[in-house]
């Protein structure tokens, strides 16, 4: 009983907060939306530095792992959080600075869908993109690209981001994400 108490005093004053600067009190949410931008998903903002744009974005997903090397070698911070109404997994990857210099968002239920051809994977692939067109807008240029293993379409937004969809020729695989990346990449 006595846990009990002090969980809920806990969390009575964890979801109050006096501001700096402030005499009132004011409720916190938790979490807190997040906010995509053609530059990312705030706190995550391309050229930020990720160490701590990772602390400030541990609000969006508490049990997030703390930022470390990826599979590519640069440091990454991976977190799952319902953006545009579609769960999606944002992951952040850092240049040799330690600044964001790469944002990819993925729809978080669908990994790898298996459609029957490249043109159900580019359907899906709209579809994504289009849930993020009230942030960044409309994407006016789609361009496809056919590689010996794959089919790969970009699906350009006019605000910098694209939505990068490949299909799979010999599983019938389809992922997609949308990536926000510097200038130049």
């Amino acid at each position: 009983m006595r846990f009990y108490r002090h969980a809920l005093a806990a969390l009575a004053i964890a979801s109050w907060a006096v501001l700096p600067g402030s005499s009132s009190a004011q409720r916190l949410t938790f979490p807190p939306t997040a906010a995509l931008q053609s530059s990312g998903i705030s706190p995550l903002l391309l050229g930020a530095e990720l160490k701590s744009a990772a602390i400030r974005a541990r609000w969006l997903d508490p049990v997030a792992l703390p930022v470390g090397p990826g599979c590519d070698g640069r440091d990454e911070f991976a977190i799952r959080i319902e953006l545009s109404g579609e769960p999606v997994a944002a992951m952040a990857m850092a240049d040799t600075s330690g600044k964001i210099e790469e944002i990819i968002i993925a729809a978080d239920s669908l990994d790898r869908a298996r459609t029957a051809d490249s043109a159900a994977c580019l359907d899906l692939a709209k579809g994504f993109a289009s849930k993020f067109s009230a942030a960044l807008g409309p994407y006016p240029s789609i361009s496809s690209a056919q590689k010996p293993a794959t089919v790969e379409y970009r699906l350009n937004f006019a605000s910098g981001p694209s939505v990068r969809a490949r299909w799979f020729r010999g599983g019938g695989h389809c992922d997609f994400a949308l990536y926000i990346v510097r200038d130049g990449d």
